[in-house]
C-alpha cells in the first residue's frame, strides 16, 4: 500500500465553536469520521493525521481516546490574541498542508475535515501542485464553494440533528418575520394526549399554509422543515413529536401531512422541504407519507426521549454499562476530584469497551447523580467529579431510577418490557 494520504482535522469546525455544549462534544467520534473517509475510492495509506484545536479546553479531553487510538497528532492552537483559536487553527492547517505538499512529495491526497469556505483557496492551491483534495464535513455547515472545488466530498452525520437544517442568511431573516407574524396571530395551546398532538399539529400547519409568505415558499422553492419545527414549538406548549410515537421529526411530519394539500421533498444527504402538493423542486424527490400512528412505547422512542433534554442518557449496551459501573465502584477511592475527561480516559484504558460506549456510560452515571459535582454552579466541563460510595447494585439502581423518572415524565405509564430491553 502506498502511504500517500494526509488528513487534517479542523476540530473547531467539527464541534461548532468553543461555546458548544458538552453533551454535543461528547458525541463526536473521530473514529466514525475516519471510517467514512476510508470509504473514498481514491484514498491511499494514511501517512499524516493532524487535528487542530485549543486542546487546553478541558471539554476536548473526551476525544483523547480517539486521538491516541487513531494515531492523530494534536496540534495545540491558542490563537493570535484574545478569544478563540479559530483564525489561528485555519491558518496553521493551511500552512501545514502546503508545507506537506512541498516537503513530502509522496503525499498525493489531502483530506480536509472541515466545511469552512476559507479552505476552498487551499484546495485550489493544492490542485496547482498536482494534489487531489477530499473534503469532509456536515452537510448543513459546509460552504458550497469548498464542496465544489474538492475532488471528492464525504458527508458525515451530525449527532442529534434529526435531519432538520436551519435557514441562514436572507432565508433566516424571512423565517424570523414569518414566525413573528404567526406567533402574534395564534395563541399557544397545551396538549398532552398523543392523538391530540397530531390533531393540533395538522391545525397549526393549516394556519401556516394560510400565511402569504408561506404560500410563496410552498409553491416555489419549498419551505425548510425547521420552520415547521419552530411553528409547532410556538403553537403547542412543550411540543414533542416523540410523545406521538415517532423517533424522528421527519416521520412525524410525514404522518401529519398525510391526506393534506402538503407534500414533503428530500434532497440527499439530509435536506427536507415542505411544498404544496404537486410542486416540484429541482434536485428533490417526493417522500411518501405515513398513514398509521406509531406506538409511543418502543425501544427506539424511549432511547430518543432519554437522549434529548436534561438530564441526558445515551445508554450503551447493557454489558458495557455493567463493566464501566464495576470499574467505577472498584476505583471509588481514586475517583476523587477529577475532571470528566480524566475519568473517561481511565475507563477507556481499563475496560474492554468501545470508547464511545465508555463515554456514554460515564456521562449516564453523571446524569443519574452517581457523582458529586463541584462547584455546583459551574458547567460539567469545569467541574471536578467525586464518585459517591456505593456498590455495583446501588450505582445501577441509581441509573435505573433516574431513567425511569425521565421516561415517566415524558410518556406517563412506562411499558416495563420495553424498559427492560434498555435497562435490565
Amino acid at each position: 500500500m502506498k502511504f500517500d494520504t494526509a488528513i487534517f482535522y479542523d476540530i473547531e469546525n467539527l464541534i461548532g465553536g468553543y461555546g458548544t455544549r458538552m453533551d454535543y462534544i461528547s458525541d463526536l467520534s473521530l473514529k466514525d469520521i475516519l471510517d467514512e473517509i476510508r470509504k473514498v475510492d481514491i484514498l491511499g495509506g494514511i501517512a499524516v493525521q493532524r487535528a487542530y484545536a485549543n486542546w487546553s479546553d478541558p471539554r476536548l479531553n473526551v476525544m483523547r481516546g480517539d486521538i491516541v487510538d487513531l494515531g492523530i497528532e494534536p496540534i495545540q492552537m491558542f490563537g493570535f490574541g484574545k478569544g478563540t483559536a479559530k483564525n489561528a487553527s485555519d491558518i496553521q492547517l493551511a500552512i501545514d498542508a502546503v508545507d506537506c505538499a512541498f516537503s513530502r512529495p509522496t503525499i498525493e491526497i489531502f483530506v480536509i475535515v472541515s466545511g469552512d469556505g476559507g479552505f476552498s483557496a487551499l484546495a485550489k492551491k493544492l490542485h496547482e501542485y498536482g494534489k487531489a483534495v477530499i473534503g469532509c464535513a456536515y452537510h448543513r455547515s459546509t460552504n458550497r464553494v469548498f464542496e465544489a472545488v474538492c475532488d471528492r466530498f464525504v458527508w458525515i452525520a451530525q449527532s442529534g440533528s434529526d435531519e432538520v437544517q436551519r435557514p441562514t442568511g436572507v432565508a433566516a431573516v424571512a423565517t424570523k418575520t414569518l414566525l413573528k407574524e404567526f406567533q402574534a396571530k395564534y395563541p399557544q395551546v397545551l396538549v398532552s394526549n398523543p392523538a391530540d398532538i397530531v390533531k393540533n399539529a395538522r391545525k397549526v400547519l393549516k394556519r401556516l399554509v394560510a400565511l402569504h409568505d408561506s404560500q410563496y415558499l410552498l409553491k416555489s422553492s419549498g419551505m425548510n422543515i425547521s420552520i415547521a419545527v419552530q411553528v409547532l414549538s410556538i403553537s403547542i406548549k412543550d411540543f414533542s413529536f416523540v410523545k406521538s410515537g415517532f423517533s424522528k421529526f421527519v416521520d412525524f411530519l410525514r404522518h401529519v401531512i398525510h391526506g393534506s394539500n402538503l407534500a414533503l421533498l428530500f434532497h440527499p444527504p439530509g435536506e427536507y422541504r415542505l411544498v404544496m402538493a404537486g410542486t416540484s423542486v429541482n434536485g428533490f424527490q417526493l417522500v411518501s407519507t405515513i398513514a398509521k400512528l406509531s406506538s409511543i412505547h418502543t425501544e427506539e422512542n424511549y432511547r430518543t426521549l432519554l437522549s434529548t433534554g436534561i438530564p441526558t442518557f445515551r445508554l450503551p449496551p447493557h454489558d458495557a454499562l455493567v463493566q464501566v459501573a464495576s470499574f467505577l465502584v472498584g476505583e471509588d477511592d481514586s475517583i476523587q476530584q477529577l475532571p470528566l475527561g480524566d475519568i473517561i480516559g481511565s475507563v477507556t484504558e481499563s475496560c474492554e469497551v468501545e470508547q464511545k460506549d465508555a463515554k456514554e456510560a460515564v456521562l449516564a452515571f453523571v446524569s443519574a447523580g452517581a457523582f458529586v459535582r463541584e462547584p455546583e454552579d459551574k458547567r460539567l466541563s469545569e467541574q471536578m467529579l467525586t464518585l459517591k460510595k456505593q456498590s455495583l447494585e446501588e450505582i445501577m439502581k441509581t441509573l435505573r431510577d433516574a431513567v425511569r423518572v425521565k421516561l415517566s415524565s415524558a410518556v406517563g405509564k412506562i411499558n416495563e418490557s420495553v424498559l427492560l430491553q434498555i435497562m435490565k
